[in-house]
């Protein structure tokens, strides 16, 4: 073969190779066309998109934007190629000057463009990495760009590359003054651009005024830089940069100064390794928190632990690790796609834009001392309730991001609730959980006041909080607010069956409500197994009767007449919802809810996707045209038919990527039209995580020695025969009863002898109550509940009025104040009284068994908390008598709240007697010392 032959071979060979290439990098066809890609998320105030819209301009010729979409961040990105420039990012340049956008690919990390500029692919790809077990990366708000380019003719060509940021960075002000530096700290290159004038605590237009932005590189060669106003014409005409600044500090606007890195590449075919730029904006401190004492403390960012003040060091490592961090990266990508591909691939997508708007709502902080110290063992994480309130660890958003945190690592989750645990700790004014830790964030300035969320963010608590021990294996922090879960547990226990004056998360304030009332319940379950996880088996004990009980009573009234589905309110055949807080049951695996009942919700919801909207179901029958991607995938995640499970996706996925409605990622919008409702960049899309979180295993939960001080988890600590103990206690119990059983016996003969014309038969107030003595919590009581006493009235009207002693077997019974309690003397219409409503008891139930329905829901009317009760009318919590004879009539007839409490007090006493019997038959045990 001759000379001129092999070089042709040769030629065509390079050819083809580079058409493989090309073919390669678009081998995954772009499908999903969101409307706002993600750019760079690594906090609330580095939220950085591309506005995607039907229409709009590429990347290669639009700025970047604000999560908001009306501030644009000052973004720019060039490739010089044979001496003509090509715009990969930004809008200072008309085509042909601009690379043409060939496939965008969207993973948990990354965002991936695809790009052709003149004779060379150019790979841009933006990076945010999400660091699920190193909290100093995670914690540290920086990301990456990088370009790749590979010749399309095989043919070397001059290749340089450049990017730059704009002070837009700093600031929704553009008339704010800035100053600049330039530091070289020998590992790498990068501009520091702050405010002269910066203000802690403050946003405009959603950004913050008290941030420092860092746009860096690491050292190598060819590498040059220029702060001033024509950097990027500079490259245009050079390819280079003049190693240079200004010192004619400006404000942001209308002359832009801009902060430029280049690199020259030389001659190359190819590129050997990304050229790579690091982009940050640092807040310290980031919260302003005010602890339950009332202190103010300034919170910084979890890396200070490892690099204090020294910036540069951490720019330093943050360049150097980019081939690592990449790796990590892929297979985190890898990972995820590939189980939620299991699904379907448009599962897949919605994950894929989910995990870093979730993660980047996110900061992790550190206390310092005096000295600025940072104390690591004082971990706090704060969320930012980014597109819809702007509050400070918005609870049910927290509860909507729990498959993500659960997925991702779910010890997150653990210095998340810790400060809200914290500040309601000591507080005694809500015997609910509160809303949040402030209404404007970055400053947490505690709780506040009175709502009506009782039963939505008491369930959401006690459900995270399980969660969070379930799936770390810390058992810290149930332990350590053992007293306030159970505060909370009581409240649902007494409110959660018939929702009335509460509203859900989606501010829905109908009477009875379903789905929130299942919530409330999956909480009390949930407190069960905090209480058995603790070594609390009396109180787990409890509250799995409870739970087993308010199940029973809920089936019966929230079934359709045809016991096919779930009504959305109690009794209205016309009601639906989805039915998205049984997912919680299903991650925890609490089990409250029937598998028969599930599916026969499945083939409901098959019935209602006959006919749904565009972009999925409502959220219920009263929303109009209102739905949620968080509910959806929640939904979805309970349905065993793969079928409707997918449809159910695929509703959720049309809105994802629809690109007809502009604005970053919403959780909340009008499944007709997709117009956004709220949660716009927002943290409630951690609920896309749904389906792979169910694969995460729950680990052995742990409680650390420190934490077991004094009998923090209840659990024994003698040596001696808990046995000896009981059987003493058990003959003393028998002895008591039958001198009590005499004295009641003499007395009864004794009104029965002088029983003249003066006796008057007290008319009792309220329905009668056995006065047994509560089971007292030591030493974990913190606070002191007695039975038939009400707490402090918080004001509201939403059941805040009492709470219940558990272990007082009262069960469901609400404790009546204590100016109408009756007398303890006994007669015979009190008796007579007490027979009657044990007879009407048995009469619902034809059992003792507390799990077991009373009626079904075509039989009996709804419970409503205004509804007859004993003799009293009820208002708010409380239930006030109506000292009236024409009352008398209504003495035989309960509730079935309260029935449910009768019956649970006959199992009780049932169960008692039982073991008290067993223990008689068996030899008394021996005390062991």
């Amino acid at each position: 073969m001759s000379a001129l032959a092999r070089l042709l071979w040769l030629t065509l060979v390079l050819w083809f190779a580079s058409l493989m290439g090309l073919a390669r990098s678009q081998s995954s066809e772009q499908t999903f066309f969101p409307a706002s890609i993600p750019l760079s998320i690594r906090s609330p105030y580095m939220s950085v998109w591309h506005p995607s819209t039907n229409g709009s301009q590429p990347l290669s010729h639009q700025w970047p934007t604000f999560w908001g979409q009306s501030s644009i961040m000052g973004w720019a990105g060039k490739i010089r190629v044979d001496g003509e420039t090509y715009a990969w990012m930004g809008q200072d340049y008309n085509p042909p000057f601009t690379g043409n956008i060939t496939n965008v690919q969207i993973t948990p990390t990354r965002t991936i463009f695809v790009m052709q500029a003149g004779p060379m692919n150019v790979t841009v790809t933006f990076l945010s990495p999400i660091e699920s077990s190193d909290w100093v990366l995670q914690s540290l708000p920086f990301s990456y760009v990088s370009v790749e380019a590979n010749s399309l003719d095989g043919q070397t060509h001059s290749v340089q590359v450049y990017s730059d940021i704009s002070a837009e960075w700093l600031s929704g002000d553009r008339s704010s003054l800035v100053k600049w530096s330039q530091q070289n700290s020998g590992g790498s290159l990068y501009h520091k651009i702050e405010l002269q004038s910066p203000q802690r605590g403050v946003e405009i237009a959603h950004q913050a005024q008290d941030g420092i932005a860092y746009y860096g590189m690491a050292s190598r060669p060819g590498l040059t830089w220029q702060i001033a106003t024509n950097p990027r014409d500079v490259f245009h005409d050079k390819g280079t940069l003049e190693n240079s600044a200004s010192n004619a500090f400006a404000s942001i606007a209308p002359v832009f100064t801009v902060f430029g890195i280049a690199v020259d590449l030389g001659q190359i075919q190819s590129t050997s390794e990304p050229v790579t730029w690091t982009i940050g904006y640092v807040r310290n401190p980031s919260i302003t928190y005010t602890a339950a004492d009332g202190s103010v403390q300034e919170l910084s960012p979890y890396f200070v632990s490892k690099y204090g003040a020294d910036i540069g060091a951490a720019i330093d490592d943050i360049t150097a690790a980019y081939s690592d961090v990449l790796k990590k990266s892929i297979a985190f990508d890898e990972a995820i796609i590939g189980n939620a591909s299991q699904v379907s691939s448009q599962y897949a997508d919605l994950v894929s834009l989910a995990a870093r708007q979730t993660m980047g709502s996110l900061d992790i902080t550190v206390s310092t001392d005096a000295d600025g110290k940072p104390n690591a063992s004082d971990v706090k994480i704060f969320m930012k309730d980014i597109g819809t309130s702007g509050r400070v660890n918005p609870v049910e958003r927290m509860y909507a991001a729990l498959p993500t945190l659960v997925y991702v690592n779910a010890s997150f989750l653990g210095p998340l609730l810790s400060p809200l645990l914290e500040a309601q700790d000591g507080s005694t004014s809500l015997p609910y959980a509160a809303q949040d830790l402030g209404t404007s964030y970055p400053n947490a300035t505690g709780i506040h006041g009175a709502h009506k969320q009782g039963i939505e963010q008491t369930g959401n608590m006690l459900i995270m909080l399980y969660a969070h021990a379930r799936f770390s294996g810390d058992g810290s922090l149930i332990d350590r607010h053992y007293n306030l879960t159970r505060r909370w547990a009581d409240y649902l226990v007494n409110n959660t069956l018939t929702p009335f004056n509460q509203a859900s998360a989606d501010g829905e304030t109908f009477a009875n409500m379903t789905n929130l009332a299942i919530k409330g319940i999956i909480g009390v379950k949930a407190m069960a197994e905090i209480s058995r996880s603790l070594g609390q088996d009396f109180d787990a004990q409890q509250y799995d009767s409870h739970a087993s009980a308010l199940v029973g009573s809920w089936q019966s009234l929230a079934l359709s007449s045809d016991q096919q589905h779930i009504l959305g309110i109690y009794g209205n055949q016309a009601s639906w919802a989805l039915m998205y807080n049984l997912y919680a049951d299903k991650l925890l695996g609490t089990n409250v809810v029937s598998q028969t009942l599930l599916q026969d919700q499945a083939q409901f919801y098959r019935s209602l996707l006959q006919s749904t909207p565009p972009f999925g179901l409502p959220i219920d029958s009263g929303a109009s045209q209102t739905t949620s991607l968080a509910w959806l995938l929640f939904t979805a995640a309970t349905v065993q038919d793969d079928g409707v499970r997918n449809n159910l996706i695929n509703g959720a996925w049309a809105r994802a990527s629809s690109n007809l409605t502009s604005g970053a990622f919403p959780s909340e919008y009008d499944a007709g039209t997709g117009a956004i409702l709220g949660g716009t960049a927002g943290p409630a899309v951690g609920a896309l995580f749904s389906i792979v979180a169910l694969s995460v295993p729950n680990t052995t939960i742990v409680v650390p020695p420190s934490q077991d001080n004094g009998g923090g988890s209840g659990k024994d600590r003698s040596k001696s025969n808990v046995g000896a103990i009981a059987g003493g206690v058990v003959g003393g119990v028998v002895f008591l009863g039958l001198f009590a059983l005499g004295v009641l016996l003499f007395l009864r003969r004794r009104r029965r002898q002088s029983r003249d014309e003066d006796e008057k038969i007290d008319v009792l107030e309220g329905p009668h109550r056995p006065q047994l003595s509560p089971y007292r919590y030591s030493p974990h009581d913190n606070y002191q509940m007695t039975y038939g006493v009400n707490s402090p009235d918080s004001g509201d009207a939403n059941g805040a009025g009492h709470l219940e002693m558990i272990g007082s077997h009262t069960s469901l019974m609400p404790p009546q104040p204590d100016r109408d309690r009756a007398p303890t003397g006994t007669s015979k219409l009190q008796e007579l009284s007490l027979n009657a409503r044990l007879a009407y008891a048995e009469s619902l139930s034809g059992s003792s068994n507390v799990g077991s329905q009373a009626g079904t829901a075509s039989s009996r009317e709804p419970l409503s908390p205004l509804g007859p009760r004993s003799m009293g009318t009820r208002t708010g919590s409380q239930t006030r008598s109506t000292h009236s004879g024409a009352n008398s009539q209504s003495m035989g007839s309960l509730s079935p709240t309260d029935v449910l409490g009768l019956r649970a007090e006959v199992e009780n006493l049932r169960r008692v007697m039982q073991e008290i019997h067993q223990e008689r038959l068996e030899p008394p045990p021996e005390y062991t010392g």
